[in-house]
């Protein structure tokens, strides 16, 4: 993972990086949307990985995760700081291909796109 200022982003292991530009960039279509706004993290933790299986068993490519920039919280961003560490977890890790924060017009910083990988049998894991 990779920090630049409040954007993050990453990429796993032996995937072309292409395809961490163009999701940078705002390229590829977002297949479902999942809100954070206001939820406890055990909650948000639930719901990140409840949506993040249901978009990969019905093979959608894109989700954006919007976590928000923490301006209400006293410590920052909270979810956001979660979330990165719940996508570095083996569970949601290895659907991945890469997470970028969101371009400006999808929500900047206080949104996570995330490119999840093809399952088995619907052409390359990339």
């Amino acid at each position: 993972m990779t920090r630049e200022g409040e954007r993050v982003y990453g990429l796993a292991r032996g995937v072309d990086a292409r395809h961490l530009r163009r999701l940078r960039r705002g390229e590829i279509g977002i297949d479902r949307e999942l809100d954070l706004h206001g939820l406890p993290a055990r909650e948000a933790r639930e719901d990140v990985a409840f949506e993040l299986g249901e978009a990969f068993a019905a093979g959608e490519r894109c989700v954006r995760i919007v976590h928000g920039r923490g301006t209400h919280s006293p410590g920052g961003p909270v979810l956001k700081e979660a979330l990165l560490g719940w996508l570095q977890q083996p569970l949601l890790a290895r659907r991945l291909l890469a997470f970028a924060s969101a371009p400006p017009a999808q929500g900047g910083s206080g949104a996570l796109l995330v490119l999840l990988r093809r399952r088995r049998g619907e052409g390359d894991a990339s």
